[in-house]
Order: C-alpha cells, then structure tokens, then sequence
C-alpha cells in the first residue's frame, strides 16, 4: 500500500508540474498573440486622443456659425437671385453685356416649395444657364457656382460643356498665320542645325524687335563659331531666310537654307535663346503692342448650366 501511495504522490506531482506547464505555455502564445493586438490598440487610442484633445469650439463661435447659416437662408428674390449670378459670371471673365450674347439666363417662374427632412425650404431654379468664353473664364464661373464661393446655399445642379469655333477676322487670321510660320521656322532651323540654345538671340530683353528675317533671330554667331571649317565665305548667324547651313558630315562646305518664305514680315519679333517666339507691331518693345496666340482655330467652351437656391420661407 505504502508503495502504491508513493506511486501516486509521484504521479501527481508530475500531473501538477505538467499542468503547470500547459499553463505557462498557453500564457506565453496568448501573451506573443496580444502583443501586436496591443499596440493596434494602442495606436488607435494614439489617434482618438489626438481628435478628443482638440479644443471644442467655443458657443461664441458656435453662435457665428450657427448665424451665418441662418443668414445664408434669408428669402432671396428673383430678380436679386438674378444679379447675384450675373455678377459671379462677370467676375469670372465672361462677357455678360446684352449686345454680346455670351450669356443667357431665364428667370424662374417663382420658387417652389421642398420638403428636406423635417424641414420645409423654398427654392428658386435657375434651369436655363449659357455661358461662352474661352475655356479659364468657363470654368472659373462653375467653380464658383459649384464651390458655393459666393452663394452658400446655391447647388450646381447640371453641367453639359460644348466647344464652338470661332470666326477670326481676315486680319487676325493672317496675323496668326505669320505669326506661326516664325515660330515653326526657328524650331526647324534649330533642329536643322543641332541646336539646344540660339547662341546671340535677339531677345525681349534687348528691346529691339525685328521683322526682318535675314537677320533673325541670330545674325551674330560667326561661321566659324558654326563649326564651318572650309575657305568660303557662309554668311553669320542663325537665320530664317538666306541662312548657310554648316553640315555636321562636312564642316567645310554649307549650304544656303530658307526656313520661312518671306526675308520681310508685317509684324516684328523677338526671340530668346530657347526658341520662344514673342510677336509686335513695331520694333520698340516697350511701346509696341504684343500679341499673343497663333493658333489657326480658336474656340471657346459653351456651358448650359442648371443651378437651384435654397432659403428658408418668411417665418420658416
């Protein structure tokens, strides 16, 4: 019997220390589990502290905004609604006269009644909206409508964007036309001749434009600063019109090259050592008049616009 219970005791004090184990074990792979739970939790109380610690507003400025609303919602009348969005496209570079015809807007027929949530609003609906002018002007007066920039409770409710060609003069047509034709001979002579910079440009900050393209936009750089190597005598500069080109395969011959079709232009230019091609007409800069766009086609972007303004009823 005696051995029996020394048996037993044995074999309980194993099952003891193997509990033991079991239990310390399972401590442990709970412990290694909760180890990156806790710092989730720990980041999560991180960033809700950073929200509960911001200072709450004060009433004083709950009441502002509280009043601003409520004045956003003061009954606005149509011919006062009308203005209002007048005013916006005007700002916005739109030509709102009359006699233009760039813009259009029909009064609404008096504002209707709806039902948001508990509360009941007027709205008066702005459903026929055109606008034309060039594309930063169009966009400019959306985004105000849009953004509630000037009216708050006014709500952009359709945008539909369309483009229309425009029909230039034959006078600005023609300016164009040369003024383009500059621009794409002095890319073409630079690529022509494997050039990153026109070496001595005559350039805005010279003062001085030019129309004519025998000595345009460099009459300066020497043949042999061109790399020419041979006995003859090439003429100087970087030309558009009677320019001796020095070929890279054979550095001692050239060749004359005409990169515009006319040695005199109506308008004069300036060129700066990139290539950028400004236009005038007259050769002072500082009093010439400068154009600007050599585009063949203008368009402008056409907007029919739908907009809805919200207040509240008298008494409401």
């Amino acid at each position: 019997m005696q051995g029996i219970l020394t048996r037993i005791r044995r074999m309980g004090f194993l099952v003891v220390v193997g509990v033991c184990v079991i239990i310390y074990v399972g401590l442990g792979f709970v412990y290694m589990q909760q180890g990156p739970q806790q710092k989730d939790l720990e980041e999560r109380i991180r960033k809700t502290l950073v929200v509960v610690n911001k200072p709450l507003p004060s009433m004083e400025e709950l009441q502002a905004k509280y009043d601003k609303v409520n004045e956003a919602l003061v009954p606005v009348e149509t011919p006062e609604a009308l203005a209002i969005i007048v005013d916006i496209a005007r700002k916005s570079g739109i030509d709102v006269s009359p006699e233009g015809g760039m813009f259009h807007i029909s009064p609404p027929s008096g504002p209707s009644a709806r039902k948001m949530g508990e509360r009941t609003y007027k709205v008066l609906a702005f459903g026929d909206i055109r606008a034309q002018a060039d594309f930063n002007a169009i966009m400019a007066f959306i985004s105000d409508l849009d953004a509630g920039t000037t009216m708050e409770t006014m709500i952009l409710k359709k945008v539909d964007l369309s483009w229309v060609k425009l029909q230039l003069e034959a006078e600005e047509a023609a300016r164009r036309a040369e003024f383009s034709a500059v621009i794409q001979a002095v890319s073409s002579m630079m690529k022509d001749n494997r050039l990153d910079r026109i070496p001595n440009p005559i350039n805005h900050e010279g003062g001085v434009a030019t129309n004519k393209m025998t000595a345009f936009p460099d009459a300066i750089t020497t043949a042999r600063q061109k790399g020419y190597t041979g006995k003859g005598t090439p003429s100087e500069g970087y030309l558009l019109y009677g320019h001796d080109r020095i070929t890279a395969d054979n550095t001692s011959v050239y060749q004359e090259m005409n990169y515009i079709d006319q040695s005199v232009t109506e308008y004069y230019y300036t060129c700066e050592a990139d290539g950028t091609v400004r236009q005038f007409d007259g050769p002072d800069v500082e009093t010439a008049t400068e154009f600007f766009g050599s585009e063949e086609a203008v368009y402008d972007t056409v907007a029919r616009l739908a907009v809805e303004l919200y207040f509240k009823p008298p008494g409401g």
